[in-house]
Formats: C-alpha cells, sequence, structure tokens
C-alpha cells in the first residue's frame, strides 16, 4: 500500500495524500498496471506509472486546478475536496488511503 502524509487543512492543501476508489485500489496502487487512483504532493501528480510536475495552489472553497506538465506533455487536473477523506479528480469519486 502506498502512504503519505496527508496535507494541512488549514494551509489549504488538505488534497495532498494518497488516494483511490476503496481500500483495494489502495493496496494495489504499487502495481504497475494500477488505475483508478492519485499520489498529489504540493508538487507532483501521479495517477499511472508516470509523475507530473507543478507548482500546485491551495483549494479555494473546496476546489483547485493542478497544472503541470511531464513525460506525458502538460496537463491540467480539477481536484474537489469534498469531505476530509474524499475527493474528486476530474469528476472521479476517490478515498484516501490510510494504514
Amino acid at each position: 500500500m502506498a502512504l503519505a502524509a496527508p496535507g494541512s487543512t488549514v494551509e489549504g492543501y488538505g488534497y495532498v495524500g494518497v488516494w483511490a476508489k476503496d481500500a483495494a485500489g489502495c493496496a494495489a496502487i504499487v502495481a504497475p498496471t494500477a488505475t483508478d487512483f492519485a499520489v498529489i504532493t504540493v508538487s507532483t501528480f501521479r495517477n499511472g506509472p508516470s509523475a507530473s510536475f507543478g507548482n500546485f495552489k491551495k483549494l479555494v472553497d473546496g476546489k483547485t486546478t493542478l497544472s503541470m506538465g511531464g513525460a506525458n506533455g502538460q496537463k491540467t487536473v480539477a481536484v474537489e475536496q469534498t469531505a476530509p477523506d474524499a475527493i474528486t479528480v476530474d469528476g472521479t469519486a476517490l478515498v484516501r488511503c490510510t494504514p
């Protein structure tokens, strides 16, 4: 299982962490064929085998857009935090992975 410390909700980075569709998805993130997950830091986003890099903004009214680039080119991802342990990434609901 992949784990990361959650970001500070006070500072607007509650979306930082490791996310998947469910607990089984959390356990599978390390597999090269894993899908439906996101690993987010304040400067990296990964939802596949390669990470993309950016300078991510804090949430405003529970939402932000991550603009990034990497081996797969430039892209943006819409993030909405719906609860402390729940986000959507481009409309896909994910839960926080915890030990």
